[in-house]
C-alpha cells in the first residue's frame, strides 16, 4: 500500500465518522459540550426600561440649564415597586437595575448631583435616555440567543441561565477505548525487570488527551503482543465511538495489528501516510465505531491523535469546524533535514511579538523524544520536498488544543 498524503487521510476520516446521537443534560452539565438546538429567549432582555446608574431619574426637558434644583419626591432600588411618578421639576433616586418611573426619560450618574435637604442639583448635561437600558435592547423575546453547534463555555452558561434554558440539548460525549501494546512495556508501578523493558506512557498520554477532548474515555491498559490477546481486544472495538490502540502497526513480525484488523473483518480505510513522524497510522471502521491504531513511538503517537483522532472526535460532538486550525508565523532560525520525503511536523513554539507571529521549533526532533513537547504550542510544518528554511521565513502553524 502507497504512502497516503495527509490531506488525503483527513478527508477519510471526517467522512467516515459521523455525529453522535443527542441528549439533554442539566445545564451545567453542557459546559464543553456543542449544542444541538437552537436556543432562544423567553422574553426580551431587559425585560423593562431601567437605570443603568446609581443616580436620579428625571425629565430631560428639566436639565437643559444647570445647574437645575429639582424637588426629590422618592426613591426606586432594584426589585422594588415602581408606583411613582414624575412631575415637571422633581426627581427620583434611583439605584442600577431599578425600573425607570413613568415620566422620567434620563438618568443622571449620582456623581453629578449634589443633594441639598429635599432637592438634588444637578450638575453636568446629558442627552435624553442618557443611563437608561431600554426594554428588548439585547434580546426580544423568541429570538435566537445560541445557534445549535455552539460551544458551550461558562459565557455561554450564563446566558442561558438568563433566559431560563434549565434542560439544554447536546451532543452525547464520543466514548473512546485506548490501549498499548507491547512485550516491552511495564505501567505505572510496575518493576522494570530487564534492560530491553520500559515504561509506558502511550496509554497514559493519549487517555489525557481524550479527556481534555471531552470524551468519556476506558484505559484498557497494556496487552502484551500476542494474536489471541489482541483479537480479544478488537473484538470490543464497537463497544465504542473510537477505539486506540498504539504500537503493532508498523511492519515488523509482532505488529499484529494491522494483520488483525483485516483477518476480523474491519474495514480498512488507510494503513501508512506520507508524514513524519506518525508514518504507520492505521484507520479503520466496523459499523460506526472507528479503530485507529496508532504508532509506538510516543511522539508519532499523540502527533497522529493530535492530527488526526482529534478531528473526528470534534466531527463526532457537533462541532461544524473539525479541521486542525493553521497559522501563518516567521521562523526565527534555520531548519534543515536530509530527507524531504514526508511531510514533517515539528514540535515548535510560537509567540506574537511587535504584531506578529514568531516561531521556533524544539531542537529534539526523532519520535520517541516526548520531552520535545515541554514549552511546545504547535506543530511547525515542513512540507513534502522542502529541504531548508531559512529564518525569517514564514512557515505554516497548528497551534495545540
Amino acid at each position: 500500500m502507497s504512502l497516503m498524503l495527509y490531506e488525503e487521510a483527513l478527508k477519510l476520516v471526517l467522512e467516515n465518522t459521523q455525529r453522535l446521537s443527542t441528549e439533554k443534560v442539566f445545564l451545567w452539565q453542557a459546559i464543553g459540550r456543542v449544542l444541538a438546538e437552537d436556543v432562544c429567549s423567553d422574553s426580551d432582555k431587559p425585560p423593562f426600561d431601567n437605570s443603568a446608574m446609581d443616580g436620579y431619574a428625571v425629565r430631560w426637558e428639566d436639565i437643559q440649564e444647570t445647574p437645575a434644583r429639582l424637588k426629590v419626591i422618592g426613591e426606586l432600588s432594584a426589585g422594588g415597586e415602581n408606583t411613582l411618578k414624575l412631575e415637571p421639576k422633581t426627581a427620583i433616586k434611583i439605584f442600577t437595575g431599578a425600573p425607570v418611573p413613568e415620566g422620567a426619560d434620563t438618568v443622571v450618574p449620582v456623581e453629578y448631583t449634589r443633594q441639598e435637604g429635599d432637592y438634588v442639583l444637578i450638575e453636568g448635561s446629558f442627552k435624553r435616555g442618557a443611563n437608561i437600558r431600554l426594554r428588548g435592547a439585547e434580546l426580544r423575546k423568541d429570538e435566537v440567543v445560541l445557534k445549535r453547534g455552539s460551544l458551550i463555555r461558562g459565557y455561554e452558561v450564563g446566558l442561558m441561565a438568563s433566559v431560563n434554558k434549565v434542560f439544554v440539548e447536546v451532543y452525547r460525549r464520543p466514548k473512546v477505548a485506548v490501549v498499548s501494546t507491547g512485550d516491552e512495556l511495564k505501567d505505572l508501578g510496575e518493576p522494570i525487570e530487564k534492560p530491553s523493558q520500559i515504561r509506558s506512557s502511550n496509554h497514559h498520554t493519549i487517555y489525557a488527551r481524550a479527556l481534555e477532548s471531552g470524551c468519556e474515555v476506558a484505559n484498557l491498559g497494556i496487552v502484551k503482543d500476542e494474536p489471541q490477546a489482541i483479537r480479544e481486544l478488537l473484538q470490543k472495538v464497537e463497544e465504542y465511538d473510537i477505539f486506540i490502540t498504539t504500537g503493532g502497526v508498523s511492519a515488523g513480525e509482532k505488529d499484529y495489528v494491522h494483520m488483525l484488523v483485516k483477518e476480523l473483518g474491519f474495514e480498512l480505510i488507510f494503513h501508512k501516510l506520507r508524514i513524519k513522524p506518525a508514518k504507520p497510522v492505521l484507520f479503520a471502521r466496523k459499523g460506526r465505531s472507528l479503530l485507529f491504531g496508532l504508532p509506538g513511538n510516543p511522539v508519532s503517537c499523540v502527533m497522529a491523535f493530535d492530527l488526526l483522532v482529534k478531528p473526528a472526535i470534534r466531527k463526532m460532538q457537533g462541532f461544524e469546524k473539525c479541521e486542525p486550525i493553521i497559522l501563518k508565523a516567521e521562523l526565527v532560525r534555520d531548519f534543515s533535514r536530509r530527507n524531504a520525503e514526508r511531510r514533517e511536523f515539528v514540535r515548535a513554539k510560537f509567540w506574537q511579538e511587535g504584531g506578529k507571529l514568531l516561531c521556533d521549533y524544539s531542537p529534539k526532533t526523532e519520535s520517541h523524544m516526548l520531552t520535545s513537547y515541554v514549552d511546545a504550542n504547535c506543530y511547525m510544518v515542513v512540507y513534502e520536498g522542502v529541504h531548508e528554511l531559512k529564518a525569517g521565513q514564514e512557515v505554516d502553524i497548528v497551534p495545540f488544543d
